[in-house]
């Protein structure tokens, strides 16, 4: 591991890798519906999110390569802000087959199905996945703080304020509801809603947690390689 961890032109063939294949799903993905509509999902935005961070990952790699050489400690962001990103990109990814694959709903359009398959399965899977990948063998460990999980609700908790106000004042139809996804839905689920909120809200900041507990594990196995 220790070796990938210091091997630069890897960390950018990983790094340009994931940024190209995410690019393809998103682009696939946002051409199934209309832009207005589709932005409107936290799908969508993580998605963006997430390849913005790998294309900045990218563009360091690139600069670090040419200035320090092949071999080293490879470039990140600060690790707080990169991990609080692949956090959001694996809400996606457990939300989606946790509570939507396995239903009929789907965001419907005119795009070929195998290509709307496949986007499908990076942007709610393939982009999380290397997100994952990069924090565990390219990012410093140990340096965030728990109370960081609970600073990481603030998009989570923006983005269901967002949804609300999109459901009351933007008129998009989503297959026949004002709301993109199903567990949200307070025209079916009526007051209910809060207390979905409040539970994802809860596994959210357990997953957080989670992270961060990882992150430090991940630091005290690098420690014991090193010694």
């Amino acid at each position: 591991m220790e070796k990938i961890r210091e091997n630069r032109i890897f960390a950018l063939i990983f790094r340009s890798a994931a940024l190209v294949i995410g690019l393809f799903g998103l682009i696939v993905m946002l051409k199934n519906a209309p832009a207005r509509m589709m932005l409107t999902y936290y799908t969508i935005q993580t998605n963006i999110m997430t390849l913005l961070l790998f294309a900045a990952l990218v563009v360091k790699s690139v600069l670090q390569l040419a200035t320090d050489g092949k071999k080293g400690r490879v470039a990140c962001l600060p690790p707080a802000l990169q991990l609080c990103i692949t956090f959001y990109i694996t809400i996606t990814m457990v939300v989606y087959w946790a509570l939507l694959s396995w239903q009929t709903f789907s965001m419907t359009g005119a795009g070929n199905p195998v290509l709307m398959k496949i986007g499908n399965v990076i942007v709610h899977g393939f982009v999380a996945l290397f997100a994952i990948a990069d924090w565990i063998m390219f990012m410093p460990h140990g340096e965030i703080k728990y109370k960081s999980a609970l600073y990481w609700l603030a998009y989570p908790a923006a983005y269901a304020v967002f949804i609300f106000l999109i459901a009351e004042f933007s008129g998009i139809n989503y297959a026949g509801s004002r709301y993109p996804y199903p567990f949200i839905d307070t025209d079916v689920l009526g007051g209910y809603v809060a207390l979905v909120v409040i539970a994802l809200a809860a596994a959210f900041y357990g997953l957080g947690l989670l992270y961060i507990k990882a992150d430090k594990a991940l630091a005290g196995g690098k420690k014991k390689e090193e010694e």
